[in-house]
């Protein structure tokens, strides 16, 4: 059976794409070059970010693989919306390294003049752009994934069956009567 596909979901899906064509256009407009004072240090804090999101999401999919019983993603494959998950989480995966290697070979080529470093550049506004929204998308989906079944399994232990209410107050009952005693 397959999940009817909503306007939210086509939102979700595309809203990366829109934003980042934006942004592609907008620096088109602004001639934006590769040949900007600081770019170094620009790809070296793009480097160390995507490498610190890689490690992240690394990190998370432990989490996810840990939680996989749990009721949010039991319901997360009752809903069928389990591809789109794992498409999200590989495309931002997959972005990220783009983003990381395509940083390095511009990098390298910074120093050079021609028409392949100003297309390995447009690539990397192109790549960067969607990988800010990708990432955004990602992280507030898996954040939200984490915390909730934090929120579950918090209320799942706070939530006392009738007969265990009954034992508590047996016992609560038992310690002021022996304290009376006394």
């Amino acid at each position: 059976m397959h999940r009817k596909i909503t306007i939210g979901d086509i939102i979700n899906f595309l809203y990366p794409t829109i934003f980042t064509i934006i942004i592609f256009l907008l620096a088109n407009k602004l001639n934006c070059s590769y040949k900007v004072k600081g770019m170094n240090n620009v790809l070296n804090s793009i480097i160390t970010f995507t490498s610190i999101v890689i490690a992240f999401y690394t990190s998370m999919y432990g989490i996810l693989i840990t939680i996989k019983d749990s009721r949010i993603m039991k319901e997360i494959r009752q809903n069928h919306v389990n591809g789109i998950f794992k498409y999200q989480l590989y495309e931002s995966l997959i972005i990220s390294f783009i983003v990381l290697i395509l940083s390095i070979f511009l990098q390298i080529s910074i120093n050079y003049s021609g028409k392949l470093e100003e297309i390995l550049f447009e690539c990397w506004i192109f790549c960067v752009s969607y990988f800010a929204f990708s990432t955004y998308r990602i992280i507030n989906l898996l954040l939200k994934i984490i915390f909730t079944t934090d929120a579950q399994e918090q209320i799942s232990k706070n939530e006392k069956s009738e007969e265990q209410k009954r034992q508590q107050l047996h016992r609560i009952n038992k310690l002021n009567r022996q304290e009376k005693n006394n």
